[in-house]
């Protein structure tokens, strides 16, 4: 058989078409990944090897191929400095198949080439668990499964019939495919993860500068979710805590890491329990519920209450946790961390700090400077926006006495630095604020344009308290959300959202779905295997339950399959011709030319021939196939696949004259 087809047959009738076409949906899967070198070099490769068939030319000899192989490897070892991972693996093994390409003649070559496919396929998913990539990497697997059709020759299949039977093979593989999913032993760990695999996103970071977080909170990208397992609290306690910024350089906040001690808190009000469920950051951190009192051992809370994973989150985790939104943290200061939080650089922002002498001193106390300062954010011509203008140096002078706009950022150092400026311990925190009810499936949604900075002040009595000078400025902001706080002409991702209450809901729905996609499949392991046995009656469930019910359903699936198939291939065997006959008649005496009971196939033919010429050809080779597979020796599938075939297309018009 011809590679590329030039004549009446179809090019898709040809093995390489297909090949080609099912690798290149398996690498299109990671063209969010792979770099641009390695997408082009395959799409050459490819390029190369149709160029050879349509051409007629001469197949690359084994030396240039073995160059070509020594080339790629040495450009991937170059390129990502090592051969593990997913990233080189991926790289690898995209150019191997385009490689392969070019020395595909025989089946055997089609059918690895398009093995590595599965493999390619496979491998997407180690970059990312997300449902969408479902329906894609069904539909890549399906063109793959119906191409290991096509490249076998003895298979005569048109395109339609081999994309039918390649479907109804993948769907009779399903039942055994959720048998193993649901009771093949699992090891740790959530299905088909990689350590490392998930892309990290976050814009939050250890560096708070002007603008930093403004320019985060244009994104609508989800950073968690959270399942209270009681009412919710009000929008006002909704600080997500991040981390939390001592050092400041006139113009930018960061955390140094010193040693602190933490102070105890103690707690007031009710608590909240509640799942976290957080998307990978590539940091350390959990953003928990200010303030949180329990969480799970592989945690710990720092001096300053962030919560904090033993080692950077590469994947989706949920975290069972309790906070208390009312609180007293601490009781006594310590002398050292005193004096980080009120030191300032002496040489900048010289006007913030003759303003905080002037304001301190007229007032009674600490409490009644804070509220001062508070007023002055209130009452004076302070703008909030997402695009306020660029700052000096000497950030806080600029803001405070010049610019007066900006985002959550600005007013969190300036008020923090008028603090330190009266001797007021005081520190910068960065999280989120905020949470989105997704009422379609019961939990709420904090996106990366919830980012938020305030302020933690120290006073005698009172220990740690959380002061946001945002909620002065812009009180929407807090109780509302940055759609209500902000004006129309801000680039708020969420805008039209609001606007439509049906769009909104669609975000949901399919949060939801994703949601439950990661809940039930991504994140099923072993404990979920033992709620599965303890569900189906088994008391104590162990390994051996387990493999017993996972041999009991595999044999029980593989038998219904057997009896099912059993039963279609005697019916496609002993009526298929039968019932494709009768069809062929139904449709010609619908056209006046009905078939009489005392004629023949033979006879009824010829009188098809003379009534209606033009049907001929087609009537004379359904007669001819059906009376060779009713009455000859031979019943071959193609055979009879034909028929089928003739049948389905033959659509006569019109009536005898």
């Amino acid at each position: 058989m011809p590679v590329l087809s030039t004549s009446g047959q179809s090019a898709w009738q040809a093995p390489l078409p297909w090949t080609l076409t099912s690798v290149a949906l398996a690498v299109a899967l990671h063209v969010q990944q792979l770099p641009v070198w390695v997408l082009a070099t395959f799409a050459l490769l490819a390029l190369w090897r149709l160029l050879i068939a349509q051409r007629s030319l001469p197949v690359p000899s084994i030396m240039l191929r073995t160059l070509a192989v020594v080339a790629v490897v040495l450009a991937v070892a170059g390129s990502f400095r090592t051969f593990n991972g997913v990233d080189a693996g991926t790289a690898l093994l995209t150019l191997m198949a385009g490689l392969k390409f070019l020395e595909t003649r025989k089946a055997r070559d089609h059918r690895l080439v398009l093995l590595t496919a599965y493999f390619l396929v496979l491998s997407s998913f180690l970059y990312g668990q997300h449902l969408w990539r479902v329906p894609l990497a069904a539909v890549v697997v399906w063109f793959i499964t119906t191409a290991l059709l096509k490249s076998d020759a003895s298979v005569q299949l048109a395109p339609r019939a081999a994309m039918q039977l390649s479907a109804r093979v993948l769907l009779l593989a399903a039942p055994t495919m959720m048998v193993l999913f649901l009771l093949f032993p699992r090891i740790p760990g959530p299905f088909w993860a990689m350590p490392g695999a998930e892309r990290a996103v976050t814009g939050l970071s250890e560096r708070m500068s002007p603008g930093d977080i403004s320019e985060l909170s244009v994104s609508g990208e989800v950073a968690f979710r959270v399942r209270f397992a009681g009412a919710p609290p009000p929008p006002a306690q909704r600080y997500w805590r991040g981390p939390v910024l001592h050092d400041f350089d006139g113009y930018a906040w960061t955390d140094e890491r010193y040693a602190m001690v933490q102070q105890p808190a103690t707690w007031r009000g009710a608590p909240y329990d509640y799942t976290l469920m957080l998307e990978p950051t590539g940091r350390r951190w959990v953003f928990a519920l200010d303030l949180a009192e329990s969480w799970p051992r592989r945690y710990r809370q720092t001096a300053d209450y962030q919560l904090l994973a033993r080692d950077p989150i590469h994947e989706p985790l949920s975290v069972q946790l309790r906070s208390w939104p009312q609180y007293v943290a601490g009781t006594h200061l310590p002398l050292t961390t005193q004096r980080r939080d009120t030191r300032l650089p002496e040489q900048s922002n010289r006007r913030t700090l003759a303003l905080a002498a002037q304001m301190r001193a007229a007032a009674a106390d600490e409490a009644a400077y804070v509220g001062a300062v508070l007023a002055m954010f209130r009452n004076q011509n302070f703008v909030y926006t997402l695009t306020p203008p660029k700052l000096d140096l000497d950030s806080v002078d600029d803001f405070l006495f010049n610019t007066r706009s900006g985002f959550c950022g600005h007013f969190a150092s300036a008020f923090t630095a008028l603090m330190r400026a009266a001797g007021i311990p005081a520190r910068v925190v960065t999280g989120y604020q905020g949470a989105e009810y997704n009422r379609l499936a019961g939990y709420y949604i904090v996106r990366q344009s919830d980012a938020h900075a305030w302020s933690e002040v120290w006073l005698d009595g009172r220990g740690w308290v959380r002061i946001d000078p945002t909620a002065a400025v812009a009180p929407s902001r807090i109780e509302g959300g940055l759609v209500d706080a902000l004006g129309a002409g801000e680039p708020v991702p969420d805008r039209l959202l609001h606007e439509f209450e049906w769009l909104r809901d669609l975000r949901f729905a399919w949060d939801a779905a994703n949601t439950l996609w990661r809940e039930h499949v991504v994140d099923f392991n072993k404990a979920s295997q033992v709620r599965l046995l303890e569900w189906l009656g088994f008391v104590q469930p162990d390994w051996p339950a387990l493999g017993l019910l996972l041999s009991l359903g595999v044999v029980f699936v593989l038998a219904v399959l057997s009896v099912q198939l059993s039963r279609e291939l005697r019916a496609r065997d002993a009526d298929a011709v039968q019932r494709a006959y009768a069809r062929f008649c139904r449709r010609l005496e619908h056209r006046g030319l009905p078939r009489l009971p005392h004629e023949g196939a033979s006879d009824f033919a010829a009188r098809v021939r003379a009534s209606r010429p033009d049907l001929a050809p087609d009537a004379d080779a359904i007669t001819r196939l059906y009376l060779e597979l009713r009455y000859g020796k031979s019943a071959a599938s193609s055979a009879i696949d034909e028929l089928l075939r003739l049948v389905r297309t033959f659509r006569p018009a019109g009536r005898p004259t």
